[in-house]
């Protein structure tokens, strides 16, 4: 909680304390609902003290025209009526309400801040409707009602985050007990209490983050502190500071939107909590992001298997607003020396080797030595590297030929882009592919190197019209997820006279699941234009059968991995002829990538499989050398020779 709240609410429980009038009291908690949280509307309805007749009178009407404080003020609500209207399925947290709009909710005695009616649309999924309400009971000690706040009119115009409501419901119940003090008009002592057990709470919401209940960055720095005094007096046991980064929350967040980003994180902070042991710390630090103390483990074989504990809780799928989300989580672990004096350090190396787990793949986890300090500055270095170089147009385009396997005559190419750092030389796909994903910069690659497939493909489609010859792209999960991606593909097909059924978009398994399946959306609108979709690496993710059946695909891509072998032949005949037989059920084309000996080429004919690329038929080849390839090739029509 920022300090200048801190001091605000404290100044607000010191008015209550201090107030013997209870409207003015009343009055005041209003006030610090609409300053600290940023409502236009305060309502407040409340039992006279001892009335357990079931009638409540509205006390505040706070913000609102004066015709209407006159009218409504000090009007009887009903508390059995309100209690049957607040069903379960609006409880967004114990006593804490939001119903939206579209639920049928009747209740004559409800102020909304204007007369819109119910089926007017709402702006934005997350924008806030004129006729929703939020509700957050008041009881006393014994658990029965006496009231209810109701805030309305928020000044951002957006229905309030889990967090925000988790925020305003503590503090309406803080400020129920300092009410409940006022109208019990306790002893001085008494009231001290209560404003020390305040000051408790208040100090734990501080320390504490608000969405999950978790400690924060600033009290795990503190625990932080203590561990080091007790390993340098224990140094017969191991204590290591975890750092967790959620690989796909950016993709959720952005695509469900922040009410689901924030269910994950709470979800993440239960099966963190079962993994791991009662002594262990766990706290939120950041957006996606949280930290772990292991402590009094006695050799790194018990952190490690700490660790692979937690990636695979969170590995499973969450059930989050009625569909499965699928997570992983990059772990970094800084192992603390018995002579570690320096908190930031012992971050830092977290966080260093967290980085270097993202690296590695999703769902990863590393140790921190020291030479990753090297590979964090060299990360900063190339990553000021690729934006220069998407400035410059550094970036190149390599083509590897898909040939047809019972003729070898080709059937397209394969886009791959290659960069040529000025400073450093070749940098490898794998190495600033994944980096450009992490930083944001991968869509204007991955466009780049689209614009550049088109240009080529309408060259050598007029310097070899007989071919046929079709254009395969990869994508990335953000490309997919660019709301003009669409726009984007039937702009350059025209630009460049292509038809849809000339490019072949792929996008990996993997890539599929990490985006929780929201790219079906974007999908299906790119297959409706014609364009071929296929899906990369197949067999290599989690739930293959299920995505096929469920995308739009026309083609699949049998992984290298299913072919390759130290030998020469197939590496696993059985997967790659289930995988063609599988394909074959849907009616879409396979090709096996990898290729690289005859052998294998002839097992995948005996297999009929019907497309393949690989070094056995021809490398990733500049424009120029297909250019010449095209040019050396006899291209007549087959049948037109009989």
């Amino acid at each position: 909680m920022p300090a200048d709240r801190f001091e605000r609410v404290l100044e607000i429980t010191q008015d209550i304390l201090r107030l013997r009038e209870l409207d003015l009291a009343l009055e005041s908690i209003a006030r610090g609902v609409a300053d600290l949280f940023g409502f236009r509307y305060v309502t407040i309805v409340l039992a006279a003290a001892g009335n357990r007749s079931g009638e409540m009178t509205r006390r505040v009407l706070l913000g609102y025209e004066e015709r209407v404080v006159q009218t409504r003020r000090n009007e009887l609500v009903n508390k059995e009526e309100l209690l049957a209207l607040l069903a379960p399925q609006h409880e967004v947290f114990e006593n804490a309400y939001y119903i939206p709009a579209e639920r049928e909710f009747s209740w004559e005695r409800a102020i909304f801040a204007s007369e819109a009616a119910r089926d007017v649309p709402r702006a934005a999924p997350d924008a806030w409707h004129e006729r929703d309400a939020l509700c957050l009971v008041l009881r006393d000690s014994e658990g029965e009602m006496i009231g209810y706040l109701s805030p309305d009119g928020p000044f951002d115009g957006r229905i309030p985050t889990r967090e925000t409501l988790r925020q305003l419901q503590l503090f309406v119940n803080l400020m129920g007990l300092a009410l409940a003090n006022a109208q019990a008009h306790r002893s001085e002592i008494e009231r001290s209490r209560l404003l020390e057990a305040n000051q408790a709470r208040l100090r734990h919401e501080a320390t504490h983050d608000a969405l999950t209940g978790l400690p924060n960055r600033t009290f795990f720095q503190e625990r932080l502190a203590a561990t080091l005094e007790h390993a340098r007096a224990r140094a017969d046991r191991v204590y290591a500071v975890l750092f967790v980064d959620l690989d796909e929350f950016k993709a959720i967040n952005d695509s469900l939107g922040h009410m689901a980003g924030d269910a994950l994180l709470i979800a993440v902070a239960e099966r963190m909590r079962a993994t791991t042991a009662s002594e262990d710390f766990i706290a939120r630090i950041g957006g996606d992001e949280f930290a772990l103390l292991l402590v009094h483990r006695h050799d790194l074989g018990q952190v490690e298997d700490a660790v692979e504990a937690i990636q695979s809780a969170l590995v499973a799928p969450m059930p989050i607003e009625g569909r499965a989300v699928y997570n992983t989580a990059s772990i970094g672990i800084a192992v603390i020396e018995p002579g570690e004096e320096r908190i930031e350090e012992v971050l830092r190396n977290a966080d260093t080797a967290m980085y270097h787990a993202k690296a590695l793949g999703r769902g990863r986890h590393a140790f921190f030595d020291h030479h990753m300090h090297f590979e964090a500055t060299r990360r900063l270095a190339l990553t000021s590297d690729l934006r220069a170089a998407i400035e410059a147009e550094q970036f190149n385009v390599e083509y590897q030929p898909i040939v047809r396997l019972d003729d070898g005559r080709l059937q397209g190419f394969e886009a791959l882009v290659r960069w040529r750092n000025p400073s450093s030389g070749d940098v490898l796909p794998g190495e600033f592919i994944p980096l450009a994903e992490d930083v944001g910069l991968v869509v204007p690659i991955g466009r780049y190197v689209f614009v550049d497939a088109c240009r080529r493909l309408a060259e050598w489609r007029r310097r070899a019209p007989l071919l046929d010859l079709r254009m395969h792209v990869n994508l990335s999960v953000q490309e997919v997820l660019e709301p003009d991606l669409d726009a984007f593909v039937a702009l350059n097909l025209r630009r460049f006279g292509l038809s849809a059924e000339d490019i072949v978009l792929e996008i990996t398994e993997t890539a599929v699941i990490r985006s929780n399946t929201l790219s079906l959306g974007s999908l299906a609108r790119l297959h409706a234009t014609g364009v071929q979709l296929c899906i990369d690496d197949f067999g290599t993710g989690y739930s293959s059968l299920r995505y096929l059946h469920q995308l739009p695909f026309d083609a699949l891509k049998i992984d290298r991995s299913f072919v390759e072998s130290s030998d020469g032949s197939l590496g696993s005949p059985p997967i790659v002829r289930m995988l063609i037989q599988l394909a074959r059920a849907y009616g879409i084309d396979v090709v096996a990538e990898g290729v690289e000996t005859a052998r294998q080429a002839e097992e995948l004919i005996a297999l009929d499989c019907r497309l393949a690329q690989g070094y056995h038929f021809h490398r990733p080849m500049s424009p120029e050398a297909v250019a010449a390839l095209l040019d050396a090739m006899d291209q007549r029509d087959p049948i037109a020779a009989l």
